[in-house]
């Protein structure tokens, strides 16, 4: 009597496994390079120290991104693509644990401060870097829309919930004010070019009446 097939594990095709070990030997990279970029700014972007620091070989990091300028793009995108990440689960929370107006505004307030805080500063250079650069390569360009469109529509499902929920204004299309709170935040990069910029709370103010702005009358 033949004994009973057993059922093989399912396993992933290896084109499928190679894959994922070269995306895993990626985000190693990238992030460690994030790290030393928040530390010490690019200077300290080394990749012979890097490929030590990670175990990825010196020649691998190479054929991934090329060279050192390759990889720190790589990691100020991966920046970029961390900045609003905060800022929408703030907002996030703030719907889903909200009781009443006074406490929605209170989070409200608290997000404008975060937002205005100087440390962000680098992040939206980063972020002018990385647009500007994008205009003359494609491929850039390609992973920012997508990065943006992305921001925008979760931003826009965000709003349509306070929407929902009677707290921003119902008569206001939810991508238009995704777009205009994104340019809020975002538009400030422009201190970083003022010989005397406001204060973070002067800053705050003006962010908390724009996003107040929209609530429900």
């Amino acid at each position: 009597m033949s004994s009973p097939e057993r059922p093989m594990p399912a396993r992933p095709p290896r084109q499928r496994a190679e894959q994922q070990r070269a995306l895993d030997t990626i985000n190693v990279v990238i992030l460690a390079t994030v790290k030393r970029l928040e530390d010490g700014g690019e200077a300290a972007v080394n990749i012979k120290d890097l490929s030590a620091e990670t175990g990825v070989s010196y020649g691998a990091i190479y054929h991934h991104f090329k060279d050192r300028d390759g990889l720190i793009r790589a990691a100020q995108f991966e920046r970029l693509r961390q900045q609003p990440g905060g800022d929408l689960v703030a907002l996030g929370a703030a719907l889903d644990t909200q009781s009443d107006l006074v406490d929605f505004v209170l989070a409200i307030r608290a997000i404008a401060m975060s937002i205005a805080d100087p440390q962000r500063a680098k992040v939206r250079l980063v972020r002018s870097s990385v647009i500007s650069s994008s205009l003359n390569n494609p491929e850039l360009r390609a992973a920012l829309t997508e990065l943006e469109s992305g921001v925008m529509v979760e931003l826009a499902a965000l709003v349509a919930k306070a929407q929902e929920l009677g707290i921003a204004d119902p008569t206001l299309d939810s991508k238009a004010v995704a777009v205009f709170l994104e340019a809020l935040s975002y538009g400030i990069v422009l201190m970083e070019f003022m010989e005397d910029p406001p204060t973070q709370d002067a800053v705050a103010e003006l962010l908390f009446r724009g996003f107040t702005a929209l609530l429900a009358k």
